[in-house]
């Protein structure tokens, strides 16, 4: 069945058939996002892995790279989803776009972390003998130092998982708003996308 719809015309009003949208007319956005989050997902774990295989993880000022690299790789993810779309995209679907990535890439990175807490516990063991280390250096007694660790052995996992959770997601909400504020949109008034 055809719908129609009447149009004006000098002579008179007449039917015209209507054509309705088909889903495949539409513009569909490019997944740029995924792409680049599982990316940054991949490069996450090869940086864990080299600061657990040189034994870095234990040095805070290096702890600051991964970081770092974190927020450019969803720098350019946005900046890359806006070229794709020849900036035809506003900020607030840049941010989306830059969390999204950020989404792919937490989750890959915790269930690499999952599986790796699970398959190497000396991990664990090694991280544990670095805080008690820095107990004994702030002067804690002993009784104090004992209790912190048997509590941190046994929550280790949950520790260490939310903890990526949370702060990657800071993270990467916090690279989401610069890159959406850095990269080139010229977004088209919604009445001119029809």
């Amino acid at each position: 069945m055809v719908s129609c719809t009447k149009t004006n015309s000098p002579d008179n009003y007449f039917l015209k058939p209507f054509k309705p949208i088909k889903m495949e007319d539409e513009k569909k956005e490019p997944k740029t996002y995924l792409n680049y989050g599982i990316l940054t997902g991949v490069v996450l774990i090869v940086l864990f892995a080299l600061y657990y295989v040189f034994g870095l993880f234990t040095n805070t000022k290096l702890g600051l790279i991964p970081a770092l690299i974190f927020v450019v790789l969803i720098v350019i993810t946005q900046i890359n989803h806006a070229k794709s779309l020849n900036g035809d995209i506003t900020y607030g679907n840049l941010f989306a776009a830059g969390f999204k990535a950020t989404c792919a890439a937490t989750g890959i990175y915790v269930v690499f972390l999952i599986i790796f807490l699970l398959l190497v516990p000396d991990y664990k063991d090694q991280i544990l003998q670095f805080q008690r280390q820095k107990m004994v250096t702030k002067g804690m007694s002993a009784d104090q130092i004992n209790t912190g660790i048997s509590f941190a052995k046994k929550a280790f996992t949950v520790f260490a998982v939310g903890g990526a959770i949370i702060s990657n997601l800071v993270i990467g909400c916090i690279a989401s708003l610069i890159g959406a504020a850095i990269a080139k949109k010229n977004p088209r008034p919604q009445s001119a996308r029809v």
